[in-house]
């Protein structure tokens, strides 16, 4: 796919002091980040809207979907910050927006913080397999609408602990704030965004001397054994796995998630 031009993404920003780029993952936005953006208060937190989520753009060209070229809006945005390098602390899909941007813009990244990511599938047959499922969870939005492919979304066994953690309130909440994205920008984004779609970072990882913090839930063994395995390439990294949490720790352990985010940052 080829890489389009940077789109000029939405970002709230709050706080001061040295900049720390906060990116969501798949169906999320600045706002769904805003738990642990307060909890990051002696930072300027840039908590960006990536493209078909929050307040940016959802164009209908699949280009701009891409992780690659995520990265590299991301990186304009970084660009027009004062201060040199930024912290940058990516979340799911976003931490592979975050990783990406460490492999290709190593000079804007002082930090790196991945929550839940993974530098992709290495296996051709796997990417190719999981791609499939991909656009056929796209279609289902294109299909069927967006409150249907929320329901169903938030009904996956993967999202129990975010659930528990949150209470009723709160998880009618992060269901509302998914309910107001861009169902085109959704659907482009499983096309363009997914593992299957991305590129893989695996051989890329040993060159990357970015300080890094690999932080994942202990209830998320996929992502825990992905943590690991990335650990073990990466040259100056950290693995973290916070007990008590699944997917989204850094929503249902969001002080120990912080607090490991903040000594981290704290180092440099």
């Amino acid at each position: 796919m080829p890489l389009s031009e940077p789109l000029q993404l939405a970002a709230e920003v709050t706080g001061s002091g040295e900049p720390v780029i906060v990116v969501h993952g798949f169906t999320g936005s600045a706002e769904a980040m805003a738990p642990l953006v307060e909890r990051l208060d002696d930072w300027r937190c840039i908590a960006v809207d990536l493209v078909g989520h929050g307040r940016s753009p959802s164009p209908a060209d699949l280009a701009p979907y891409s992780v690659e070229a995520m990265a590299a809006s991301v990186a304009v945005l970084a660009t027009g910050l004062d201060g040199g390098p930024c912290h940058v602390v990516g979340y799911s899909m976003g931490g592979r927006v975050a990783l990406a941007l460490a492999a290709t813009y190593p000079e804007i990244c002082r930090s790196l913080t991945l929550i839940s990511a993974t530098a992709g599938i290495a296996d051709a047959s796997e990417r190719a397999q999981r791609r499939r499922a991909d656009e056929a969870l796209a279609g289902r939005i294109d299909e069927y609408g967006l409150a249907r492919f929320v329901d169903e979304w938030m009904g996956l066994p993967m999202w129990d602990p975010l659930r528990a953690s949150l209470g009723p309130e709160a998880w009618q909440a992060s269901i509302d704030q998914r309910l107001r994205s861009d169902p085109t920008g959704l659907a482009n984004s499983l096309r363009a965004a997914g593992t299957g779609s991305m590129t893989p970072l695996w051989d890329r990882l040993g060159a990357l001397d970015v300080p890094t913090l690999l932080m994942c839930g202990e209830l998320d063994t996929k992502f825990v054994a992905i943590g690991h395995e990335m650990n073990g390439l990466l040259p100056a990294s950290e693995l973290i796995v916070l007990a008590g949490a699944g997917h989204a720790a850094h929503l249902e352990v969001p002080d120990d998630c912080a607090t490991a985010i903040r000594r981290h940052l704290d180092a440099f």
